[in-house]
């Protein structure tokens, strides 16, 4: 029997279908990424915000018909989508077999083995393994793993119907991360990429203090691990024990992913966010006084209910201002039972349009400023690919982050093609830029 799994939104959600078809292939399922030969299909699903509700619909539509025009004999659908619209699915849906949501990954086994027992072609499979980090399908690009330290947030911010589908923020153990570390280190792997909806807050809950800088130090002593990456945190979690650590530790990416969401006070305390105008200053001048070298990632809302355009004009000062190597922006997404929801002030979509627009050609500017400064550096890439045009090798250094930043192509050529391996590293320099991406040599 063969299973295919469709993953949607963001990486916290890929770790779970990794474990998922952990589970399928600890029963003897093969696993195949051609849904149109899977017996079973499964599509782990984000409810976010709207346009990730509508992707995850259309895919489920869209994994149905390989019913009628596939081998698929059983669709499940699972994660937050599942959580938040259960009954709905069920309702709305008939063509979805089994809807297991993210608050059920407990008893996964118990309830694959309960639903296939009523099946004819299934029932013989009864499932005894749980969904566990140490057992998990990598499906991330050789040689990086994910790797998810906690689920949940406590921060609340009134936009966010996280804590709504993931729950409060639980910590794991630190014994069983490095565990997992240490095995995937062993299988080859060799950049790790630590994610939480809250990376931050890492141990409070189960340590009664912040336990990040200590995590680092730990994971960097074990053997076969090159690169660490954090993302997700928060600057008012960001200690300087942490961003020391980071500074220092030369397994650790010089990489600081820390949403601001916005730099007006009053949008930040409709938000519900921890931070200041302020804090966000204070604190981003301190990362770049003990970290000279690091790289800035952040995310803005747009749109928010209530901004006017003289508090979005501060948005876009701030942004000048401070100057961030990479920026995310998406418009503001009513969300059905968050607290901004009901707020008055909702703005027109064409508003919100504009906004993102006006926020991404700022930040286009300001990405090809960093880009250009880039010029005649010599940087240690992890060569991924090949482009479709195959006329490039596709790589990322410790400053680009997987999945949400651009790349550094090099052009194959004699030269490039004796020395780059894909999976493997290189040394390039960088020989010419444009608004997102770089160019390089084969050193």
């Amino acid at each position: 029997m063969n299973v295919g799994l469709v993953t949607l939104g963001c990486t916290k959600n890929q770790v779970d279908s990794e474990m998922i078809l952990g589970v399928f292939k600890s029963q003897g399922f093969n696993i195949t990424n051609q849904v149109e030969e899977a017996d079973i299909i499964v599509v782990n699903t984000c409810g976010f915000i709207e346009p990730a509700k509508e992707e995850a619909i259309n895919t489920i539509l869209e994994m149905a018909d390989y019913k009628v025009d596939g081998n698929c004999k059983a669709l499940i659908v699972t994660g937050c989508l599942a959580k938040r619209y259960k009954k709905q699915i069920y309702e709305s849906l008939p063509e979805v077999d089994l809807v297991i949501g993210v608050d059920e990954y407990n008893n996964f086994s118990k309830i694959l083995t309960e639903f296939f027992s009523q099946s004819n072609i299934f029932s013989h499979y009864k499932f005894d393994q749980k969904l566990d980090f140490n057992n998990r399908i990598i499906s991330s690009t050789y040689p990086l793993a994910y790797i998810r330290i906690g689920d949940g947030c406590d921060n609340k911010c009134s936009y966010c119907a996280i804590p709504l589908i993931r729950g409060g923020f639980e910590s794991r153990q630190m014994e069983d991360i490095l565990e997992e570390v240490k095995g995937l280190a062993e299988q080859g792997l060799k950049e790790f990429t630590i994610i939480a909806q809250d990376t931050s807050k890492y141990g409070l809950d189960i340590y009664g203090e912040l336990k990040l800088a200590e995590l680092l130090r730990r994971m960097s002593k074990i053997e076969g691990v090159k690169w660490i990456r954090i993302l997700y945190m928060y600057l008012y979690e960001t200690t300087d024990e942490l961003i020391e650590e980071i500074a220092r530790n030369p397994k650790v990416c010089k990489y600081f992913d820390i949403p601001v969401q916005h730099l007006n006070n009053k949008m930040l305390k409709d938000m519900n966010r921890h931070d200041t105008k302020e804090l966000i200053y204070e604190r981003i001048a301190r990362i770049r006084e003990l970290c000279p070298d690091a790289i800035l990632r952040t995310t803005c809302i747009v749109g928010f209910p209530g901004e006017t355009e003289e508090q979005f004009e501060e948005l876009i000062d701030g942004i000048k201002e401070l100057k961030f190597d990479r920026l995310g922006a998406f418009t503001y997404s009513p969300e059905e039972d968050t607290k901004s929801y009901d707020f008055d002030g909702q703005l027109d979509e064409d508003i919100k349009q504009d906004r993102l627009k006006r926020l991404m050609d700022t930040q286009k500017q300001i990405s090809l400023e960093k880009n250009k400064a880039r010029l005649g550096k010599t940087y240690e890439v992890i060569v991924e690919d090949i482009d479709e045009t195959e006329e490039y090798f596709v790589c990322r250094s410790m400053l680009e982050a997987p999945d949400v930043d651009g790349r550094i192509y090099v052009k194959i050529d004699e030269e490039s093609a004796s020395k780059v391996i894909v999976g493997d590293y290189a040394q390039v320099e960088i020989i010419d830029y444009n608004d997102y991406d770089l160019f390089a040599k084969v050193k």
